[in-house]
C-alpha cells in the first residue's frame, strides 16, 4: 500500500492552517454602550455633586450674612426699645416751645434736664425761674433747663412775652398740653402741677427723672444737682 504522500498531504494542510492562526491580528473591541453610559453618569453624578457642594456652601454662606444682618437689626432695635423702655410715658409726650420746636424730655438723653413747672400768675414763681435762670447761665451747654407752664391755656406768644419782660434768656420755655399735665400728675402727684409749691426736678442722662423737690433753691444749689446728676 502506497500511504506516505497521504500523510504528507495532511500534515501539510494542519502545517497552513497553523500558521493562518499565527498571524491572526487581536483587536481590541470598543466599550460597550452601556459601559460608555455608565461611565458617562458617574462624570455628569461628580459633576452634580461638585455642583450641589458649591450651591450649598453659597447657600450657607449667603443664610450666615443674612443671620449676622438680622443679629445686627436685631441688637439695634433692642437698644432703641431700651432706651424708650428707660422713660416714663410721659417723658415721651410731645411738647413745643415758644420758638414752635417740637421736643419731649425724653429727647434730651446723654445731657442732665433741669425741669420747672411754674405759673404767669405765680410770684413765688418768677422768684424761682430767676435763680433758675442763674444757673442755666452757669450750666450752659452741660445740662438743658426747661419751665413748663401749668396753663394749657396760653399761647406760645404768651410765654414768649412774660419771660422777655423778666429776662429769663436761658431758659426753654414750653406750654404743657393737657395729655402733659395729666401724664405729669399721675407719675409725681399733685404738687408737680400746684406752681406756688415750685415744684422741679432733674433727669439723669439715663432719662431717669429724680424725685420731685418744692421750695426755694439757689443757683448754686441747681448746679450742684444737675451736675450731680450728670455723673
Amino acid at each position: 500500500m502506497r500511504t506516505t504522500p497521504l500523510l504528507l498531504a495532511v500534515a501539510g494542510l494542519t502545517f497552513t492552517a497553523a500558521a493562518c492562526g499565527d498571524d491572526t491580528t487581536t483587536t481590541t473591541n470598543p466599550p460597550s454602550t452601556e459601559a460608555m453610559t455608565d461611565d458617562t453618569m458617574t462624570d455628569d453624578s461628580t459633576m452634580t455633586d461638585d455642583s450641589m457642594m458649591t450651591d450649598d456652601s453659597m447657600m450657607t454662606d449667603d443664610s450666615m450674612m443674612t443671620d449676622d444682618t438680622m443679629h445686627d437689626e436685631d441688637m439695634t432695635d433692642d437698644t432703641m426699645m431700651d432706651g424708650d423702655m428707660m422713660l416714663a410715658p410721659w417723658q415721651q409726650l410731645t411738647l413745643t416751645d415758644i420758638d414752635g420746636n417740637e421736643f419731649t424730655l425724653g429727647d434730651f438723653m446723654g445731657k442732665a434736664v433741669f425741669v420747672e413747672h411754674f405759673a404767669t400768675w405765680c410770684p413765688n414763681c418768677r422768684q424761682q425761674l430767676a435763680d433758675t435762670n442763674a444757673a442755666a447761665a452757669e450750666l450752659g451747654d452741660d445740662a438743658i433747663v426747661i419751665a413748663l407752664s401749668v396753663e394749657t391755656d396760653l399761647s406760645a406768644a404768651d410765654i414768649a412775652e412774660y419771660a422777655a419782660d423778666n429776662g429769663f434768656d436761658h431758659i426753654r420755655f414750653a406750654v404743657m398740653t393737657p395729655e402733659f399735665l395729666a401724664a405729669v400728675s399721675d407719675a409725681l402727684g399733685n404738687t408737680s402741677i400746684n406752681p406756688p409749691s415750685t415744684p422741679h426736678y432733674v433727669i439723669d442722662t439715663h432719662g431717669v427723672a429724680g424725685e420731685l423737690v418744692t421750695g426755694f433753691e439757689d443757683p448754686q444749689a441747681i448746679v450742684d444737682a444737675v451736675h450731680a446728676a450728670a455723673m
